[in-house]
């Protein structure tokens, strides 16, 4: 990479960067001092210093040719949808319609269909999930042990950390104040809606 930035230098390769994300080619001069309440030329100084630190590259008369160097351009986030509120807790249906929706980076999601709930109660908070906060869930059907899951039993979802006991499914809680929940493997009542694979707290 090239010679060290400036704060003004670094904010000005900043939007250059969100800007060609968004949009998929980059910003003019005119745009980048428009953003920064500067003039045009200072645009263009922009420009100039960022290439000649070796931190894009510019076509030569095409002003919106700009090739970033050194640092891929950001993926667009991915639309999670939030399916509704799950309980941390007792069993209680989950709600199957959208309720908002989650713009999170594509590195966070790995493979597959991935969905996110909102958790209701206290029964897995020394696993860190706190009531209010939102499960970033991958649709799978079956899970190892000590993953932390999304079940469903007669219809009510539940998320909990999965075991196995004797041909039966174990789902314990994060919480000594819950009982753990039992159920027989081949039971037509339960199945895995999906694995845990982050959580995400609004402050």
């Amino acid at each position: 990479m090239g010679n060290p930035l400036t704060p003004s230098q670094r904010q000005a390769l900043t939007f250059i960067r969100e800007f060609m994300a968004h949009h998929r080619f980059a910003p003019t001069a005119k745009e980048i001092a428009d953003r920064f309440g500067i003039a045009e030329k200072n645009g263009f100084y922009y420009l100039d210093v960022l290439e000649r630190k070796g931190y894009l590259r510019r076509g030569k008369h095409q002003p919106r040719r700009i090739e970033l160097l050194g640092e891929p351009l950001p993926r667009s986030p991915v639309r999670v949808p939030v399916l509704g509120r799950i309980p941390a807790g007792s069993p209680s249906e989950a709600i199957e319609g959208i309720e908002e929706e989650l713009f999170l980076d594509p590195s966070l999601l790995g493979e597959g269909e991935v969905f996110s709930l909102r958790v209701k109660g206290d029964s897995m908070v020394e696993a860190h999930i706190c009531d209010g906060d939102y499960v970033l869930v991958r649709a799978q059907p079956d899970a190892e042990a000590g993953e932390i899951i999304v079940a469903v039993i007669d219809g009510e979802a539940t998320v909990k950390r999965f075991g196995r006991q004797r041909g039966k499914v174990r789902l314990e809680a994060a919480n000594p104040a819950y009982p753990p929940l039992v159920v027989p493997v081949d039971s037509p009542s339960f199945r895995i809606a999906g694995k845990v694979i982050g959580v995400f707290r609004k402050v």
